[in-house]
């Protein structure tokens, strides 16, 4: 149980933010119009009279005459100038502030889109980067941009705000200043003029400024202020260690024990609630003693009427019902606590230990309300509600039936009153197993045994000496202390073990979960998992296979998309279709629905409310898990759509150079062969024949080159390998490559009896021909290249290297993606960028590595291309 008088490490960490980020102050508002701008620039001229620099990044004045004024002798940074279709526009300067660096900027109107063009598209995300780069900003924002109201917004004005700003940021701001107005004030300031020119503030008035709407966008702007005040007073209480509860706003705690009335108390404490518009939440503690079923129902019950009230719901583990409840109580500040008149218990009553007497004495700080409620008349049996179950009777009648035998055979050797340590242990025994009542009837009966078979007069329950009437009273009194002591040790044990299961329950699902890459992947790994856990069939449904799972059929289909859109439970133990076999548990994450899962619940033992609380706890795991991989899903989606997008315009780029340079040079020569062939000698014929071959092979390469290129990315090139010597390869390549290497001096060092690679050759030859083309275009006339094929255990390897201006370390990896422009090393006039592209990808359906490495001789460019050895088959040529 946590010290109340310790400060949190977090919420010390909140106060004492000391990380380097600057502070956020955000003026907001209920609308346009409130005064937050003039608030703020009135709030920054005092801290400038005061002697402390500020600097205004950009103010929206909207033509108010007054709100220009106060921006006078204040430094303002220039705005940065946009053209967009055709329109000038200005925007908020991000660049110059950065590197100006003031210590305060003041940025108005925190949703605002920035225009196209800009470094971020929202200007909130400029706010963010000034905050960390330590800059202190103010900000203005109005309620309706807040992205958790937007559906509310919607719902009550009839317009969805398409400017949000996440609420993590919001929540973040140091200081949060409400700038109110009454809506009468407001709309006479829009009659003015002093919000929107005439025109507009006229259709303004008709829609969106009406005193309802405004009305109820004040509510919500005093209710965001205030939760965030209740947060501070938290982080406060909790950073200084203080002791709870502080009545700044009302909260209410209901206890509820699954005996009495507790229905009549959740609807006193759900009326209270609503009356003082205070949050509630019922507790229950669990003790470790095994709850009976009827109890298990009406806990189940009332949390269910719980929930529909509105209020929260808490299982705490203990054995100290009103110490845990008290101590929840000052950690969340609850101000006052409603429960139920205790049951008519006299005895407890006459000892102060009824519930009621226990709160009104240690609950002394909180408002405590008990509701007359007459608990349910039923008939009692004699036996049942306080005789321990069968086998723990069996056990305390073994264990003393143990004891009278162990203490006869040490009465010849010990004195009478150690005999009663033999039936002490006895009942120890049986607490630590069992529970209190099991315990308290071995007690009773050791007492009867010890006094019937060892005291005077023997085989009697009367005694003559009143030393065994003392020894008996204490044996008593001890055995029931001890007894009671090692029975709550156990509960506490039980307790223990019960929430580590669960811990580890909830880690072995997270790690299972961790690892899976798609939907299909987290809806198998769950239901398996959470199949074992429970014994039954566990089922997971993503929303998107809701309507053709052909295993949902008829009211479990609807069950199901009713737990879908309304984010709460239904099926066996609810009130909607609680006659199903399955339970339903909604997967939500952040307000999205994200599917459904479901627990066949007629195999269990019933649905309890720590099962029922576990079971929760791991559907939200897996919700977590949904909307992971949905979210990695989505930014892929969108990362290959830039791709696409950088690739089409590269693509367009290359075709536009590479394809109109030689097909121009070919229709030039082409040209000059019909209209002036008369004139033309024949040996410039015979050029201009040569320019137009020369050009075709080109324009014929690069078309097989993006061919190839579109084959290897779209998994449609088939390898059909076949065994083949390596130094076969490098000659054949060498040979296709002659003319160009006609004026470079080739060094070939192939290691003899190099083995046989099983691959594709004519697509390994042509990598070759790439590198080997690469190299030649690069080196200076003269100029050497080198390539060398060698064994290197379990591959060849092959390296080509010449002379030219090489690669830049930091272009080495990038040389080898598709249109790479950077540098001009491995890129010429005419180079497509496709060629090293093909060449990894070729080597790379062959499973080998190409990667260019530092030059040998510290100039010029180093290619390594690795292809790995299998063992030999002598079937011949084969086709993977």
């Amino acid at each position: 149980m946590k010290d109340p008088t310790t400060p949190d490490p977090d919420a010390l960490l909140a106060v004492n933010d000391d990380t380097g980020r600057g502070r956020l102050k955000i003026f907001i508002g209920a609308a346009p119009g409130v005064g937050k701008t003039y608030a703020m620039l009135q709030a920054a001229r005092e801290l400038a009279r005061q002697g402390q620099p500020v600097l205004l990044g950009v103010i929206e004045s909207h033509g108010r005459g007054e709100t220009e004024a106060l921006c006078a002798n204040l430094p303002r940074l220039p705005l940065r100038p946009i053209q967009y279709r055709g329109h000038s526009f200005h925007e908020f300067d991000l660049q110059e502030a950065l590197q100006q660096r003031p210590s305060l900027i003041l940025v108005d109107e925190l949703a605002h889109r920035n225009i196209p063009g800009s470094l971020h598209p929202r200007r909130y995300q400029d706010i963010e980067d000034l905050l960390a780069a330590g800059i202190d900003v103010w900000t203005t924002v109005n309620v309706q941009h807040l992205e958790s109201l937007n559906d509310h917004i919607a719902r009550i004005t009839g317009v969805r705000m398409r400017e949000t700003v996440p609420d993590a940021l919001v929540q973040s701001a140091r200081d949060l200043i409400l700038v109110d107005l009454p809506p009468d004030q407001l709309l006479e300031r829009l009659r003015q003029g002093k919000v929107y020119v005439p025109e507009q503030a006229r259709a303004a008035m008709d829609h969106f400024f009406n005193r309802s709407n405004l009305t109820a966008l004040r509510e919500l702007a005093l209710q965001t202020v205030a939760n965030r005040i209740d947060h501070d007073v938290f982080t406060s209480m909790a950073s200084q260690g203080v002791d709870g509860p502080w009545p700044v706003r009302p909260r209410l705690l209901v206890l509820v024990d699954g005996r009495g009335n507790d229905k009549a108390v959740v609807r006193a404490a759900a009326r209270m609630a609503q009356r003082r518009r205070a949050p509630w939440t019922t507790l229950w503690v669990d003790t470790g003693q095994a709850p009976p079923d009827t109890q298990k129902q009406n806990l189940a019950a009332v949390f269910r009427l719980t929930e529909q009230l509105g209020g929260d719901t808490v299982t705490l583990h203990g054995h100290d019902v009103v110490g845990m409840a008290l101590d929840h109580a000052r950690h969340h500040n609850v101000t006052g606590i409603v429960f139920g008149r205790s049951r008519h218990r006299p005895l407890a009553g006459l000892f102060g230990r009824t519930l009621s007497q226990k709160l009104m004495r240690r609950g002394q700080d909180f408002e405590l309300t008990c509701i007359a409620s007459a608990p349910p008349h039923h008939r009692r049996r004699w036996r049942a509600p306080g005789w321990p179950p069968a086998r723990q009777l069996w056990l305390a009648l073994s264990v003393v039936a143990a004891s009278v035998l162990a203490a006869a055979v040490a009465d010849h050797f010990l004195a009478l009153p150690n005999l009663s340590l033999i039936f002490l242990t006895g009942v120890l025994l049986v607490a630590s197993r069992t529970g209190m009542r099991a315990a308290t009837f071995a007690a009773v009966l050791s007492l009867l045994t010890y006094n019937f078979f060892f005291t005077e007069p023997f085989f009697s329950l009367a005694m003559y000496h009143t030393q065994d009437i003392l020894t008996v009273a204490f044996f008593l009194v001890i055995a029931l202390v001890t007894g009671r002591l090692a029975s709550r040790l156990r509960n506490q044990v039980v307790n223990l073990r019960r929430v580590g299961d669960h811990n580890r329950s909830l880690l072995r699902l997270s790690r299972k979960l961790g690892g899976a890459t798609g939907i299909q992947d987290v809806q198998r790994e769950a239901g398996e998992y959470l199949s074992r856990e429970f014994a039954t069939v566990v089922k997971v449904v993503p929303s998107q296979d809701l309507d053709q799972d052909k295993g949902l059929t008829g009211s479990l289909r609807t069950a199901a998309q009713w737990a879908l859109e309304s984010g709460k439970q239904a099926g066996r133990g609810t009130d909607t279709l609680g006659d199903l076999p399955q339970r339903i548990f909604p997967l939500r994450f952040r307000d999205q629905s994200l599917g459904v899962l479901l627990l066949s619940a007629d195999k269990l033992e019933g649905l309890d409310t720590a099962v029922l609380s576990h079971m929760e706890t791991l559907a939200n795991q897996v919700a977590l898990a949904l909307w992971r991989v949905q979210l990695s899903a989505t930014l892929e989606a969108s990362r290959v759509a830039e791709e696409t997008e950088r690739l089409r315009s590269a693509l367009l780029s290359s075709i536009s150079h590479d394809l109109r340079t030689p097909l121009s040079s070919m229709i030039g020569a082409a040209s000059s062969l019909r209209d002036q062939a008369s004139l033309l000698s024949e040996e410039h014929r015979r050029e201009l024949l040569d320019a137009i071959l020369n050009e075709g092979h080109r324009l014929n390469s690069y078309i097989q080159n993006l061919l190839d290129m579109t084959r290897l990315g779209h998994g449609t090139l088939k390898l059909a390998r076949d065994w083949i010597a390596p130094a076969d390869l490098i000659a054949a390549a060498l040979k296709r490559t002659a003319p160009l290497t006609a004026n470079l001096t080739l060094h070939r060092q192939v290691e003899a009896d190099l083995p046989l690679l099983f691959v594709h050759p004519a697509l390994i030859e042509q990598a070759l021909v790439n590198l080997i083309e690469n190299a030649a275009k690069f080196s200076p006339t003269g100029g050497e290249i080198t390539l060398v094929a060698r064994a290197d255990t379990d591959r060849i390897v092959v390296e080509i290297s010449d002379q030219g201006p090489g690669i830049p370390e930091d272009q080495r990896e990038k040389v080898f993606d598709m249109f790479f422009t950077g540098g001009d090393g491995d890129r010429g006039p005419y180079g497509s960028g496709l060629g090293l592209a093909i060449c990894r990808g070729m080597v790379g359906a062959h499973g080998g590595t190409i990667e260019a490495l530092p030059p040998v001789n510290g100039s010029g460019a180093h290619i390594v291309i690795t292809l790995p050895l299998m063992e030999q088959q002598p079937d011949g040529p084969n086709h993977v």
